[in-house]
């Protein structure tokens, strides 16, 4: 494919949307058809949330695991202050704009009603709390989250793992169609409206199954669980949902390859084919090299998810306390996943009593205002000091930009090979140029309008931030509470 490079006197042919007065170049090269995300992820990029959690709570809480072996004796769940509130409002004041509730882990424990299995919900004394016992008169943990969620404007998301190390059937045809029974449930109107399906890869292995105890394999993930059909239904169910899975086609989300937040400084969402899912590799070798950063000659729009716990697990246990990302660092993996590109989804993990823990909050609170903070001073002007950058490519025809650069004065400042649904790059020292310009230097197809934006933040802050560890005390962020509120 050709991309030679030349510069165009008539600016207005490229039509670029840009915050400063800039110079663009453009770049001669055929028409080169790209992928386009799916309707309901153009709409969620367009304005939806690009920051999510998923929430962690159940038997695994009780037992002090992170994966249930599927024999846990559901009496043990019995919190004494659950706030599905509480949980919801910490999320919300942390700058998340959905949940996505694990409804069942690979413990095989519903938390709900459902009416595929006895191990669910009804069995607990948490269900009991409330009514006299009878299915569908007591608590049902999936509905307080959901009422919690629209309560406090976040969106509701959901997720059924598909392995199951409870049930007997687990192996066989019959359990898929229990699977699919309890996505259906979920998503069937009972709990609203959905804006996430979320599914991941932990296929297969030992388990209770039913009081077996052995370990049982399903081959092919897709085969098995029939995960065409159950895309199908989950669009059917719920046209505007997104989903979210690492090892198939189909899904608006991927897994980037690993479970800290990081993505590529270039990473694009055009991916190759996976070619299938099985025994842990994927049927496409050139896939796993392109998981986290993709390929301009992909023929899929897959975003990429960056999953990581707020904690060191997914699960709350005592002996993590201590381990909660501290908000500078949270604001660095922002930059790291929504500023490279993908969003951001961060575990949430309530605790025994079924609340969030309080350094758990005071973590995401700051997060916030520190984020807010860095994009509190917007510059418009060429000559104003700024720190900040950020560029957002319209996605209509696809990801386009192969190659860009800001120059500020005649020098390059900033470069980088994909734009995408964003870049944010922070500067360790502001700039002031007197002239400042946005170049394509690269393009698959001449590229939609690019919005380019300036912002100078605290450097204190800016410091903070690029310096931040996840194991770091920490940041004070009382000097940045009141920015932008």
């Amino acid at each position: 494919m050709s991309t030679k490079c030349r510069w165009v006197a008539a600016l207005a042919a490229m039509a670029y949307c840009m915050a400063a007065a800039a110079t663009v170049a453009a770049v001669e090269t055929a028409k080169v058809v790209r992928p386009v995300p799916r309707p309901a992820l153009a709409e969620r990029l367009k304005n939806g949330p690009d920051i999510i959690g998923i929430v962690h709570w159940g038997l695994n809480t009780f037992t002090d695991k992170e994966w249930g072996f599927g024999d846990a004796d559901p009496g043990l769940l019995n919190p004494v202050k659950f706030d599905a509130g509480q949980i919801a409002s910490a999320a919300k004041a942390g700058g998340l704009g959905g949940l996505v509730i694990v409804c069942k882990h690979h413990d095989g424990f519903c938390l709900w009603p459902t009416k595929t299995t006895d191990y669910n919900i009804t069995k607990t004394p948490f269900w009991r709390g409330t009514g006299n016992g009878e299915r569908g008169t007591g608590r049902d943990y999936v509905k307080e989250m959901e009422q919690a969620c629209r309560s406090t404007g976040l969106k509701f998301g959901v997720y059924v793992s598909p392995w199951d190390r409870n049930s007997a059937y687990y192996g066989t045809e019959r359990y898929t169609e229990l699977y699919h029974a309890q996505i259906k449930e979920l998503l069937g109107g009972a709990y609203g409206e959905v804006f996430e399906m979320w599914f991941d890869g932990a296929n297969g292995g030992d388990g209770y199954y039913g009081g077996a105890k052995e370990r049982r394999k399903i081959g092919s993930a897709d085969g098995y669980y029939r995960f065409p059909e159950v895309f199908r239904f989950v669009r059917e169910l719920q046209p505007m949902a997104t989903i979210f899975a690492g090892e198939n086609d189909a899904s608006d989300f991927r897994w980037p390859g690993n479970e800290r937040g990081i993505l590529s400084a270039d990473s694009r969402a055009t991916i190759e084919t996976v070619g299938g899912f099985a025994g842990g590799k994927y049927g496409n070798p050139n896939y796993r090299t392109q998981i986290n950063c993709g390929s301009p000659s992909g023929a899929f729009f897959r975003v990429c998810e960056a999953d990581f716990p707020l904690r060191r697990g997914w699960f709350w246990h005592k002996k993590e306390n201590g381990t909660t990302k501290n908000a500078a660092y949270l604001t660095k993996l922002y930059l790291s996943s929504v500023g490279n590109g993908g969003t951001m989804n961060i575990g949430l993990a309530p605790n025994t009593d079924g609340l969030l823990d309080a350094a758990d909050a005071r973590a995401l609170a700051g997060f916030d205002a520190m984020r807010k903070a860095l994009f509190a001073r917007e510059v418009v002007s060429d000559g104003e000091p700024f720190n900040v950058v950020v560029l957002s490519e319209n996605l209509a025809n696809g990801e386009q930009i192969d190659g860009w650069r800001l120059v500020a004065d005649g020098k390059a400042l900033v470069s980088g090979s994909s734009v995408g649904r964003r870049r944010i790059r922070l500067l360790p020292q502001p700039v002031a140029p007197k002239s400042f310009s946005f170049e394509v230097t690269a393009a698959g197809s001449a590229p939609l309008p690019v919005s380019v934006r300036r912002y100078l933040a605290d450097e204190e802050l800016v410091k903070a931030v690029l310096e931040a560890k996840a194991d770091g005390r920490e940041t004070d962020t009382a000097k940045w509470m009141q920015v932008g509120r």
